[in-house]
């Protein structure tokens, strides 16, 4: 199936903040984004803000002191629809596509993967935090979830949409990165995470570290957590199990292209190729098109996102803030 091309080119705004603790700055984007966020979080199961708490503090205590600081950052009257927006646990269903692989270099492992979304529903923030003590710099999706970073130590994860419409008891799988990278060092750790952590979708998550240990993890309600030393992921756990979703964002053509990508090319290669269809897609109207690429390079504790014709570098020690605009939609062309 061939994807609808984006009527034209789109502006997404990109900015890049840094705050060790939630404060100011972050409570600015959350208020600027609350009224957005709270109508897509009355479309989730209601739950007190008790239970939230509760939810939160067994299963990830170590953030229950950070989900309190920035609930406090938001207005007071909507305290309680504050929490229960930020336990992320059992939300509205979010479909998303992502495109993933692990390419070796001479200069260490690398993450590389696409994030396919609307525009219009990413937060378009990379945040350089240190709430529990480790430094992380991530792509955020709802204020304090993760789509994907880094921390200090070296760990690099990612998330891709596991390809069922199934939902069940379960954080968002946004929190559940921002969980991995504030509480593990390595690979292992995030395994052992992730065979406990209960997710409220089917989604897929690729952790690699600075040894270059990785997996994928195949998690989702219903299931036990699967994990596979696989270098390449899109948008199914192995077997295609929604036929018309699968057709639609084309998982299974832009695994196969990855998997050509890892035994015929260098890795520069490789990386570029993700600026390109099958891998890089403008189906935007259908909340299908490429928003940016992210570089992980471990050794380095870098990220660098990039669009066709355009980048940007973060890094845990060198982080800039910054503002700006950049253009997607049009494929990078060939041998650029």
């Amino acid at each position: 199936m061939t994807p609808r091309p984006a009527a034209s080119p789109i502006r997404l705004r990109v900015r890049a903040i840094a705050e060790a603790k939630p404060g100011p700055v972050l409570g600015a984007v959350l208020n600027a984004y609350w009224p957005a966020y709270r109508r897509w979080i009355a479309r989730a199961d209601p739950l007190t803000a008790g239970a939230c708490r509760d939810l939160i503090a067994r299963h990830m205590p170590e953030l229950a002191p950070v989900l309190e600081r920035i609930a406090a950052l938001g207005p007071e009257k909507d305290r309680d629809k504050l929490v229960r927006f930020l336990s992320l646990y059992r939300p509205p269903r979010v479909v998303r596509g992502c495109s993933q692989a692990i390419l070796r270099t001479d200069d260490g492992p690398v993450l590389v993967r696409n994030y396919d979304h609307a525009p219009h529903l990413c937060d378009g923030i990379v945040l350089a935090s240190s709430w529990l003590g480790t430094r992380v710099v991530a792509v955020t999706d709802c204020l304090w979830g993760a789509l994907d970073g880094i921390n200090e130590h070296g760990l690099a994860v990612a998330l891709a949409f596991g390809g069922r419409p199934d939902t069940g008891d379960g954080f968002g799988a946004q929190l559940v990165v921002r969980y991995l990278l504030e509480t593990c060092r390595t690979t292992a750790q995030a395994r052992a995470a992730l065979d406990r952590l209960p997710v409220s979708m089917p989604y897929t998550f690729v952790t690699l570290d600075r040894a270059g240990d990785f997996t994928t993890a195949f998690c989702g309600p219903g299931r036990p957590a699967r994990f596979e030393h696989a270098n390449a992921s899109t948008n199914h756990q192995g077997a295609v199990e929604w036929p018309a979703y699968a057709a639609h964002c084309q998982t299974v053509e832009r695994l196969d292209r990855i998997r050509d990508l890892l035994t015929s090319q260098d890795p520069r290669d490789a990386e570029d190729a993700f600026l390109r269809p099958p891998l890089y897609r403008t189906d935007y109207a259908r909340a299908s098109g490429t928003l940016y690429t992210s570089v992980y390079r471990p050794a380095a504790g870098t990220l660098t996102l990039r669009w066709p014709g355009q980048e940007a570098a973060f890094g845990i020690d060198h982080f800039e803030p910054s503002d700006r605009t950049v253009t997607i939609g049009t494929p990078q062309p060939a041998g650029t």
